[in-house]
């Protein structure tokens, strides 16, 4: 049983993402960077309200374990990065959440035969995978753990096309078969592709 009818539950993470499209507008400018910001978190409260709000009541408890893992590891370490290392601190969290986001779209593949919704689980997974991989090497270079120069060799642009026609293969196998073997070999070719 959930507390919010369906049509309510899109119609607030349409309204939710509406306000992170405004406010990333509002970021573009030091001027309207504050409202940008306030425009967020509304937009991030409105969603995860509506999550709470759609979500099974069951599952409320592994959604409180989550929030509270999260907030443990990431309060401490923002009160104690300096600002001359928040560029790290943001690229960090970035990768954090295209893994997440590409590790639900791997659970929610076992739960749906609908080829729509596994071509969004396979865009998410992609997308997840290469925002993981280059935001990790996004910090390792600002936190000068590797070279800043790019990693260039004779025969990169044949392996990078390889990769990806490999990665459009396995992403129509999914779409069609719903593999999850095949959709973990997609999430290790976006890894792949993002390094």
């Amino acid at each position: 049983m959930t507390l919010l009818d369906p049509v309510w539950t899109s119609l607030l993470y349409l309204a939710a993402a509406v306000f992170f499209i405004l406010a990333l507008r509002g970021l573009s400018s030091p001027r309207t960077a504050r409202r940008g910001n306030l425009i967020g978190a509304f937009g991030a409260l409105l969603a995860v309200v509506t999550v709470f709000l759609s979500a099974r009541l069951d599952n409320i408890p592994w959604i409180l374990g989550a929030i509270a893992v999260g907030s443990a590891v990431a309060a401490p370490v923002a009160r104690r990065v300096q600002m001359t290392q928040m560029p790290q601190l943001v690229a960090l969290f970035n990768g954090v959440g295209g893994g997440a986001a590409a590790l639900v779209a791997l659970l929610e593949l076992s739960h749906t035969a609908d080829p729509w919704v596994r071509l969004a689980i396979v865009f998410t997974l992609l997308v997840g995978a290469v925002s993981f991989a280059g935001s990790g090497i996004t910090f390792a270079k600002l936190q000068e753990l590797m070279t800043t120069r790019p990693v260039v060799f004779p025969g990169l642009p044949v392996v990078m096309a390889a990769v990806l026609l490999a990665a459009v293969g396995a992403a129509v196998a999914v779409v069609l078969t719903g593999s999850v073997a095949l959709a973990v070999l997609l999430m290790v070719l976006g890894l792949a592709a993002g390094a």
